[in-house]
């Protein structure tokens, strides 16, 4: 198991949890569900293009992982960062973020286990943007993940 092994099974993960959020794309189409990356949106490769069109996003980014010892897991941070598209004048857009933000805090509350395999710990942050992006919106959430790891070989002498 590695660390890209964790980051697939927690996209997909992702995917499922926010499947039935309605959001509209920059072309002011309703949509169900999210688009989900990971590490990063996709490149730009023309002029013409620009990066609201994967909207509505959730990029699952790893970003560092520690072990302390031998016979302590890898701690793997997550972030799952949300992006959303929201022209309404009202200017709540914000509560798209927080719903799939409290989506996944719930559901990484509740039951930990992902895949049988990776545990999240309570240690859970959530973020939204501070600054008026309108009609684009913007947070995201950190989790912790313990995530298996090899053993130390014992040298065979003979």
């Amino acid at each position: 198991m590695t660390a890209l092994d964790f980051q697939d099974e927690l996209a997909q993960d992702v995917k499922k949890i926010l499947k039935d959020i309605v959001t509209v794309d920059a072309a002011g189409r309703r949509v169900s569900g999210v688009q989900v990356y990971k590490q990063q949106l996709p490149v730009i490769t023309t002029d013409e293009e620009d990066d609201s069109k994967f909207l509505p996003y959730a990029i699952v980014c790893l970003y560092s992982g520690k072990t302390e010892d031998d016979d302590t897991p890898w701690i793997v941070t997550a972030d799952i960062h949300f992006g959303v598209y929201d022209p309404d004048a009202s200017n709540q857009g914000h509560r798209h973020v927080m719903t799939m933000c409290q989506r996944l805090l719930d559901r990484y509350a509740a039951e930990p286990l992902l895949a049988k395999r990776y545990r999240a710990e309570q240690d859970m942050e959530w973020a939204i943007q501070d600054e008026d992006t309108y009609p684009y919106y913007f947070g995201g959430v950190r989790i912790k993940f313990n995530i298996p790891k090899i053993g130390r070989r014992e040298p065979v002498y003979g």
